[in-house]
């Protein structure tokens, strides 16, 4: 049962950064498609799709709150984390198609990746602390 509900956790949280990185994503294209006044809906429908997975992986990963201390901030963080990755994995898009320099954006998206991934062993060592 112990190994079953680590490859849950594992697959929730992996689910999770996964989500919230195309969340942020879609959040700066859905906001490009409507200020360039095309068929933005689609961005927004996906965008909505996406906030629903979070949120369900939100609350199976606060199933076993009880054994990860602090795990509503360090959720949120990862949380945070991810959507600030895919928004500026999006700007940096946006910048490739239109040739400008993206060397800052770059380096604030490895910034937030970097946070991402600190904040996925913190909450995976608190984890196995208590199992």
């Amino acid at each position: 049962m112990k190994e079953k509900e680590q490859s849950t956790v594992v697959g929730q949280l992996l689910i999770l950064n996964i989500f919230a990185i195309l969340a942020g994503y879609y959040f700066i294209t859905t906001i490009d498609e409507f200020v360039k006044q095309r068929e933005w809906w689609y961005d927004l429908l996906v965008l909505l799709i996406v906030i629903c997975e979070v949120v369900y992986n939100w609350i199976q990963l606060m199933k076993v709150k009880g054994k990860i201390k602090k795990m509503s901030l360090t959720l949120s963080i990862i949380t945070l984390s991810a959507f600030l990755s895919g928004t500026y994995f999006s700007e940096i898009w946006n910048k490739i198609q239109k040739g400008s320099g993206y060397r800052n954006t770059m380096i604030l998206a490895i910034f937030w990746v970097c946070l991402l991934i600190i904040w996925n062993i913190v909450l995976w060592k608190r984890y196995k602390k208590n199992n």
